[in-house]
């Protein structure tokens, strides 16, 4: 019986979790009461387990509507402006991860015909920036890290400049574009100062909602 309870409770931990703390401690509360109530009515352990299932479809209703609730507090104008940094946060780091990811692979196929040699600084940089946002990616996942997540994602447009001077000597592409487009120093590094800009800006907007899921 306790070890059920125990299950029970934990889900209740995790669908009240980020909620307003008053909300969360109310919703636990009345489980809790319930539990004792069923207890005490010799409930056997499957049917608790089995009314706490079948209620999971309105337990996630429920929380879907605090989160609504919640929301509608938010001045419109804040969400309209989140939701855009968000976008712009989400493709800004996917980019990234595909950059790296792509420019890790041409430097495989390189290494594996013989024509570069394997491990070389500019490539160990450009796959341990591409780690580094791969594990800013997962932050970005969770709401009560995805402040973190931005202020990681920060340096790592640093990858456009170091994945660009791996390529330069593997893409005829992009070493005619670097050396015929005489803008094309100058725009590399506006795009990175840009992508660090909105990872900045997304992390100072996430931090109050942080504070707040606590």
């Amino acid at each position: 019986m306790s070890r059920v309870i125990r299950w029970v409770e934990a889900w209740a931990r995790y669908y009240t979790r980020e909620l307003s703390p008053t909300v969360a401690v109310d919703r636990r509360a009345e489980l809790a009461s319930d539990l004792f109530e069923h207890a005490a009515a010799e409930g056997t352990p499957a049917a608790i387990l089995s009314r706490a299932i079948r209620g999971i479809p309105a337990d996630l209703a429920w929380r879907h509507e605090e989160r609504r609730a919640v929301r509608r507090l938010v001045p419109m104008e804040r969400r309209v402006v989140g939701g855009l940094i968000g976008w712009m946060v989400g493709i800004a780091a996917s980019s990234l991860l595909a950059f790296g990811i792509f420019s890790i692979a041409i430097t495989i196929q390189f290494v594996v015909r013989g024509e570069i040699r394997p491990f070389s600084a500019t490539a160990v940089t450009v796959l341990c920036l591409t780690i580094a946002v791969g594990c800013g990616v997962v932050l970005l996942l969770r709401r009560r890290t995805r402040a973190l997540g931005a202020l990681w994602l920060a340096p790592t447009s640093l990858l456009i400049h170091f994945g660009l001077s791996d390529l330069y000597s593997k893409s005829q592409t992009v070493a005619r574009l670097s050396s015929e487009f005489l803008g094309w120093g100058i725009m590399s590094v506006l795009t990175m100062v840009a992508i660090s800009l909105v990872f900045l800006a997304a992390a100072v907007l996430w931090v109050p909602a942080r504070k707040d899921a606590r």
